[in-house]
């Protein structure tokens, strides 16, 4: 027997793939016939999607219209699938400019996953293997985005997140992290040093929708023995500029 839940949320999609049928356009009693749904569960139902957004009321036709959080939700898909492509053209970039590692990571609630890695041509320099997961806290892609976040998503994940020392630098306290967040980032760059991987200085910047909320993070990593303030100076700059032209090519 399918749970109330289920059956709900069934209704909803329902409802949504209906609407896409029909031009985008139909009224309630339109709804209910078509997908046999009683009129009174249909009127709790339509008003919750037209309260969040995915669905809209034309008062004049009294008529139901696919909402803006619908289109969003759509759009986000679509710059998950494409923003690859785009950090990809801008990885090979960043290692030319600086010769060091770079890679680009998606953010995914609670951590970050490395997805694209160029490696830098050194006999000692940081692997970066696809797949990899990384605690936001730490690493200065997780961090960046961290620091990127509405007040109050970062406070919820520091809030409800167990916060386990990867090497003898991470900061594992929040008000600790946050003090870290504050001091390691500069003009949209957050310095991770040693917290994630031992010897290791990584340099990152969050990549944002057009409403400034982060869908990943590009950064460069480097091994703490070859960092000097000239290399950083020049990994800050060849940062910003594919923050730039990723952001603008994703939200164009």
């Amino acid at each position: 027997m399918t749970s109330p839940s289920i059956k709900s949320a069934d209704r909803v999609l329902d409802v949504l793939e209906l609407l896409c049928r029909r031009g985008n356009s139909a009224s309630h009693a339109e709804i209910a016939f078509a997908l046999d749904i009683p009129k009174s569960s249909l009127t709790g139902l339509l008003k919750n999607l037209v309260h969040r957004n995915y669905l809209e009321k034309n008062a004049s036709e009294n008529t139901y219209l696919l909402g803006p959080a619908f289109f969003d939700l759509i759009q986000q898909g679509k710059n998950v699938r494409i923003i690859l492509k785009i950090a990809k053209v801008q990885l090979a970039v960043l290692t030319e400019k600086t010769r060091e590692a770079s890679a680009f990571y998606l953010y995914k609630g609670d951590h970050i996953e490395r997805v694209l890695g160029q490696e830098a041509n050194y006999p000692l320099s940081y692997r970066m293997l696809p797949n990899v997961k990384f605690p936001l806290y730490s690493a200065a892609a997780g961090k960046a985005i961290l620091n990127a976040l509405p007040s109050d998503e970062q406070d919820h994940y520091l809030k409800n997140t167990e916060l386990k020392p990867i090497t003898d630098k991470t900061a594992t306290l929040e008000k600790d992290i946050r003090k870290k967040l504050l001091n390691d980032t500069d003009q949209g760059i957050t310095l991770s040093v040693g917290e994630n991987s031992d010897g290791v200085i990584a340099l990152a910047t969050p990549i944002c929708r057009k409403n400034g909320d982060p869908i990943g993070a590009i950064s460069i990593v480097i091994p703490e023995v070859r960092f000097n303030p000239s290399l950083g100076t020049l990994c800050r700059k060849a940062l910003l500029i594919s923050k730039n032209k990723i952001e603008t090519e994703l939200n164009t």
